[in-house]
């Protein structure tokens, strides 16, 4: 950087990990959601888990290792000699915090193009989610290998180092001086730093953005094509329910992305081209980029949270949200008739909640961006088929 953002600030510093603990902790929500079900015996696991929920969970251990090592540690691992609050480390634990956030947010955001990808072929070839022909290998080791690749670039030419801000990342030592004419001359560590970071950081976030902003897109269009091909058995007239759900579902999913992401990228093309940004700038970034773990488990739980709130109108928002994180000691539920009674959730209550969860198998699941793994599954051409069969057989009666 070619200012130092820094300054003394312990509230600064608290900010930055409070919102990197609640990164670490919708993360793992999402985590724990996934596999939650799914290993009843060892070796079951991989058994069972689905091309999608494979990559959602791929998806959030960046999120989860982003949020720990750059906002979480933050300081800790800078060099003491930065003399910046809290800074306890030497060079090599910098360079580890420049390697970790280089690959776990790499991953994170390679994830999030791949799982787009995934549910648009899902959609447009009529996949199966946990059909074991189509490998799941492709979507979940294609980011990995890419992150391995961006975070390994930058250790030729001793690129990771202090970055003048409260953690280190792709950056000259002293920083800024890889902004210099002369940054061989000028730079102790990393001159090529300016280079490294177009190139390890900045292109790779907004390739990922652009690739699932087109699956997003082309995963609407197919659903409303299919909605097309099913007018001529409306009887009550044409109906985009299901394309408006999906154009909802990926706006939140771009959104996420997008409030993340497009500072920081804002913030680095300033960088890269006019050597200087402004201080609010790296402030803005500095709040909205640990918020991506909390976004994605936004996008994830909505559906969720949303078909709750409808079954149970009658319990608070709260409770609601208590009831689809699992969180067991806010599930009891309190109707409004009876104001003072607090019934205990049977087994059966339970059981009937977990089938109405489910869902409808004869509906088009359009929340499938959500990666909900009870309502990931899009099997379009099923549906379309079975509700095109009730409207003849309507017909013909």
């Amino acid at each position: 950087m070619a200012m130092n953002y820094a300054q003394e600030n312990i509230y600064v510093l608290v900010f930055i990990r409070l919102f990197g603990l609640v990164s670490m902790i919708a993360s793992g929500f999402i985590i724990r959601d996934i596999t939650r079900k799914l290993y009843s015996r060892p070796g079951a696991f991989l058994k069972k888990v689905s091309l999608t929920q494979s990559i959602l969970i791929v998806l959030s251990i960046g999120d989860f290792g982003g949020a720990f090592f750059v906002q979480f540690i933050s300081t800790w691992m800078v060099p003491f000699h930065s003399q910046l609050l809290g800074s306890v480390g030497s060079q090599q634990s910098c360079v580890a915090q420049g390697f970790l956030s280089t690959f776990f947010y790499s991953l994170s955001a390679l994830s999030n193009a791949s799982l787009a990808v995934a549910y648009c072929l899902i959609v447009r070839l009529g996949w199966k989610d946990k059909d074991k022909s189509k490998n799941r290998l492709p979507f979940v080791l294609t980011p990995f290998l890419i992150s391995i690749v961006l975070a390994v670039a930058p250790l030729f030419g001793s690129n990771y180092n202090y970055n003048a801000g409260y953690s280190c990342y792709i950056s000259g030592a002293p920083a800024g001086c890889e902004f210099d004419p002369n940054p061989q001359e000028t730079c102790i560590r990393g001159a090529q730093a300016r280079n490294m970071l177009l190139v390890a950081g900045l292109i790779p976030t907004l390739v990922a953005f652009f690739i699932l902003t087109v699956a997003v897109v082309l995963l609407i269009h197919a659903v409303l094509v299919q909605e097309r091909r099913m007018d001529q058995y409306q009887r009550a007239g044409r109906s985009r329910k299901m394309t408006m759900e999906s154009f909802y579902q990926g706006m939140f999913y771009i959104g996420a992305f997008a409030i993340s992401w497009i500072p920081w990228l804002v913030f680095g093309f300033k960088e890269y081209i006019f050597a200087s940004v402004h201080k609010p700038s790296y402030y803005v970034t500095l709040a909205v980029t640990p918020l991506h773990g909390v976004m994605n488990a936004g996008v994830y739980f909505r559906p969720r949270l949303k078909a709750e709130i409808e079954r149970n109108p009658t319990d608070s928002t709260c409770k609601s949200l208590m009831q689809v994180l699992r969180i067991k000691c806010c599930c009891n539920r309190k109707s409004k008739e009876g104001a003072g009674d607090t019934p205990v959730i049977t087994t059966d209550q339970q059981t009937a909640e977990d089938d109405a969860e489910k869902g409808n198998k004869k509906k088009i699941q359009t929340n499938a961006l959500a990666g909900d793994p009870k309502t990931a599954t899009i099997n379009l051409e099923a549906a379309q088929d079975a509700e095109i069969e009730s409207e003849k057989k309507v017909i013909t009666n």
